[in-house]
């Protein structure tokens, strides 16, 4: 029997995370912006720049850290999902 390590965007059974996805994706979307808003010279005047980074900074780990605490206070959900499959 032959065990497979999880790969990158994959959860600890081997599934695709889109949930990894997103989390990367927002993450890289925030590096663009931030750039943007450093870099290009009609954007360091404006702060909104700052809060579109900030936000997308947000949506790349706010999501997975609200999982991380709803599978803690509640076990019996997450044991009966991951039974289910």
């Amino acid at each position: 029997m032959s065990t497979r390590k999880a790969g990158f965007l994959e959860d600890h059974q081997g599934n695709a995370s889109s949930m990894r996805l997103m989390s990367i994706t927002a993450l890289g979307a925030s590096v663009a912006f931030g750039l943007i808003s450093v870099l290009h010279p009609a954007a360091r005047s404006e702060a909104n720049g700052l809060y579109i980074t900030m936000a997308f900074l947000l949506a790349a780990f706010a999501p997975k850290a609200l999982q991380k605490f709803a599978e803690a206070k509640f076990p019996q959900l997450s044991a009966n999902r991951e039974a289910a499959e």
